[in-house]
């Protein structure tokens, strides 16, 4: 019978190799100890550089947690309550709007489809935001809200990259002004929530987002290498991103493109993404998720309390917003906080207990803490859209007979 190492070994030079990837670094730990790390492939195929375990990766959505755990070490201060309607911080979410189609698109394409604006029935909420049942949209086409939050987010990336660059409140309050998807709390829709929460965070604390997660979070956890600008030295140290070859399947091309307005790191950037826009390494995310393993504490600094970290890691959801949950990798799962969280493992078809709790990263980055037993799994990628597939439950099956 194969070791776990061997296991992880045959499974990321396959996925290498089929062009699944360029390279991965994976961290396993159970109640702090390393069971296992890997380094695989390649940080950049093209000057045949090796992933090596400090490579800098984009975290993409994995800076949502991170967020979250900003949010609720406010909620713990009493300088924000969870029931807080927003407009209460950011203005632009004052008398929220709601798109409706008149017609249907039967095809998730509502180009030129009819469709009216009517008063939402409450204000949108903290606690909708942290929830993902806000209503605020992310860029497509699926509704009129959607694309409203395409052109607007089109016209800041456009701002991003002059001189006279937008701030992370500005958008926030960009994104209040254009009409919700649905009224606050009727459903479940992954969205710009997060990038707005980043914005409160900002108003609230009286600081920058980044600056608060530098203090607040970062320095106590010892996270030297995570931020939403990178160092020089992180600069150096980033791995490529790369992206499928549509005209040559097998075959990974550098990505060069922006996605949710990241894509060119500046060393000075203003918009902080509370959604999207953290760079870090596995070593360093390890000590957030070990801190959240811990209930709140790493080493000697306490980040959160356990009641705290318990409700972070609790379905939020009622069951008609779960009725939203249509991803294969939410199978099984509630959400609350910015993470998923497991409640029925059969459902999942996973040997994982109820109540571990993840989420991942467009760009690859995924994170799990399995709190009965401390585990923790990281596994990181470069590659668009790729967060969860078929190669992350293989990954977990392993992890989970250590």
């Amino acid at each position: 019978m194969r070791t776990a190492a061997e296991s992880f070994e045959k499974v990321m030079n396959s996925a290498v190799e089929n062009g699944r990837f360029a390279g991965a670094n994976l961290l396993i730990l159970r109640d702090g100890k390393e069971l296992h790390f890997g380094s695989y492939g390649y940080a950049n195929m093209e000057n045949g550089i090796k992933m090596k375990r400090d490579n800098v990766f984009r975290m993409f959505s994995m800076t949502k947690p991170v967020t979250g755990v900003a949010v609720m070490q406010l909620v713990e201060q009493g300088m924000l309550d969870l029931k807080d309607p927003v407009e209460y911080y950011l203005p632009g979410f004052a008398k929220p709007r709601v798109a409706v189609l008149d017609e249907e698109a039967p095809d998730g394409d509502a180009r030129g489809k009819s469709f009216h604006i009517e008063p939402a029935r409450r204000s949108v909420t903290i606690a909708d935001l942290m929830n993902m049942t806000s209503g605020v949209a992310y860029p497509g086409i699926e509704g009129p809200a959607q694309i409203e939050a395409a052109q607007c987010m089109d016209f800041w990336i456009e701002n991003l990259r002059s001189w006279d660059k937008p701030g992370t409140v500005d958008i926030a309050n960009a994104f209040g002004k254009c009409p919700l998807a649905f009224h606050p709390g009727e459903r479940w829709m992954y969205g710009f929530s997060a990038d707005v929460l980043g914005g409160v965070v900002e108003v609230v604390s009286g600081r920058s987002f980044g600056d608060y997660l530098r203090d607040e979070i970062f320095k106590p956890l010892g996270m030297n290498n995570t931020g939403f600008a990178p160092t020089s030295a992180m600069r150096k140290r980033m791995t490529e991103a790369y992206e499928s070859n549509p005209e040559h399947p097998g075959v990974l091309r550098a990505y060069k493109d922006m996605n949710l307005g990241m894509g060119d790191y500046p060393d000075r950037p203003l918009f902080e993404s509370g959604g999207a826009g953290l760079l870090s390494t596995i070593d360093d995310y390890a000590k957030f998720a070990m801190m959240l393993a811990n209930e709140g504490e790493f080493g000697e600094k306490r980040i959160l309390s356990k009641n705290a970290v318990r409700f972070l890691r609790t379905n939020q959801l009622t069951d008609e917003q779960m009725a939203s949950l249509n991803w294969d990798s939410m199978a099984g799962h509630g959400y609350g906080n910015l993470f998923r969280v497991l409640l029925d493992p059969a459902a999942f078809q996973t040997t994982a207990p109820a109540g571990e709790f993840c989420w991942d990263g467009w760009m690859g980055t995924y994170f799990v803490v399995e709190p009965a037993s401390k585990t923790i799994i990281l596994f990181f990628r470069q590659h668009t859209g790729s967060g969860f597939d078929d190669v992350t439950r293989i990954v977990r099956n392993i992890a989970y007979s250590m």
